[in-house]
């Protein structure tokens, strides 16, 4: 291996300590002992739901009230997976259906106004450090930060790097990494 493979190496393998540090405390930033978290979590898991309902509430918070298929776009999920959550929020008393004004056919999906401030002050207590850092960017930065998070969605989506290579570059596949 070349002396500048090997110094870019070392820079990736310091740069990921770095990453790793600090998705760990997002993470926690994100799960903080709050309140106002703990009050809607705990409402949340009485109702026997959990942590893949949040983001169909953050988005009636961000967005407003919204037919399913729109909270499916948004979500980058199947209508029939979002109409199931949006089906168990409601029976937990989260949401609301009502018919569309504008076609009856079609039902609109709304925070349910008892459990609304609760669910707003949750969803803006995590929502408000992710603004504040994107305003804090340029859009040029903006764009390579966004471009950063997308790259790390779609790799951990396929379950690893997107040319399919295990682990750290020029590793061959071993018992602790099987090839494909």
């Amino acid at each position: 291996m070349s002396e500048n493979r090997s110094s870019a190496d070392a820079s990736i393998d310091a740069d990921l300590e770095t990453m790793v540090q600090l998705m760990g405390r997002v993470a926690r930033g994100m799960k903080d002992g709050h309140a106002d978290a703990e009050e809607i979590v705990q409402r949340v898991k009485d109702a026997g739901l959990g942590p893949r309902h949040v983001p169909a509430l953050t988005q009636l918070v961000l967005h407003g009230p919204a037919p399913v298929g729109v909270l499916a776009r948004r979500m980058a999920l199947s209508p029939a997976t979002v109409s199931q959550l949006v089906g168990e929020l409601q029976r937990g008393g989260f949401v609301e259906r009502r018919p569309d004004e504008r076609d009856r056919r079609r039902m609109i999906v709304s925070l349910a106004e008892a459990h609304r401030e609760s669910i707003e002050r949750f969803a803006w207590r995590r929502l408000r450090p992710l603004r504040a850092t994107l305003e804090s960017l340029g859009p040029a930065e903006r764009a390579h930060f966004l471009l950063g998070w997308r790259t790390l969605a779609r790799n951990m989506e396929r379950g690893g790097p997107a040319d399919g290579a295990p682990g750290r570059p020029g590793e061959q596949p071993g018992p602790e990494h099987p090839g494909p």
